[in-house]
């Protein structure tokens, strides 16, 4: 029975995230008779979102930001972008979507195929009950690590490659304090989340 009740919170707590920008909603266009780059979404952001133009070399280009419920909607001069390979790129806190395009002589070439979207894991704590939910898009084993405030590892967890990772782990043994939650997978090396157990 509790392990009934302990999915349904996890499948609960997942489905009540905000939404990122999904690929399908990022058009990305090319203007020649402006030469313009257009960007817009068919959806405005649930949440505060980054949108950034990082080249092949990864510099970022531009970065702006986009409040909750806005839509977005810029034009970039051709000019100013030479050819080659950029990564328009969007980041809030549920995922990041990138996606590729190609600045050449002939325009602006961005296949939707192409686009990609990571999920960040989502952590919670409550009533000293720990929660982790990440959808694990590469299949790779996840590594979900607690430590304490010195450092001192706490937990250690790996998990085999699945497409979904839903954990809870039972911290009412230990002491008050600021513990870090460190998740790492093929899709993200390092996402770090800081609790106050108390």
């Amino acid at each position: 029975m509790k392990t009934i009740l302990l999915t349904l919170l996890l499948v609960t707590a997942a489905a009540v995230l905000p939404a990122s920008v999904k690929p399908a909603d990022l058009i990305v266009q090319a203007d020649p008779a402006s030469r313009t780059l257009t960007l817009r979404t068919t959806s405005g952001m649930d949440v505060p979102t980054t949108l950034k133009i990082i080249d092949e070399n990864g510099l970022v280009l531009h970065t702006s930001q986009l409040d909750s419920g806005a839509y977005l909607s810029k034009r970039f001069q051709l000019d100013a972008l030479p050819a080659g390979k950029y990564s328009v790129v969007l980041t809030d806190v549920v995922s990041t979507t990138s996606q590729p395009i190609v600045i050449d002589h002939q325009g602006v070439f961005a296949d939707p195929a192409l686009a990609t979207r990571t999920y960040y894991p989502h952590v919670e704590l409550k009533d000293d009950l720990l929660t982790v939910n990440y959808l694990n898009h590469t299949g790779r084993s996840v590594y979900i690590r607690l430590y304490d405030q010195y450092g001192q590892e706490v937990i250690a967890d790996r998990r085999p490659g699945t497409a979904v990772v839903q954990r809870a782990y039972n911290l009412e043994n230990l002491p008050t304090g600021e513990y870090f939650v460190m998740i790492s997978s093929g899709d993200i090396k390092s996402h770090t989340t800081s609790l106050l157990l108390d």
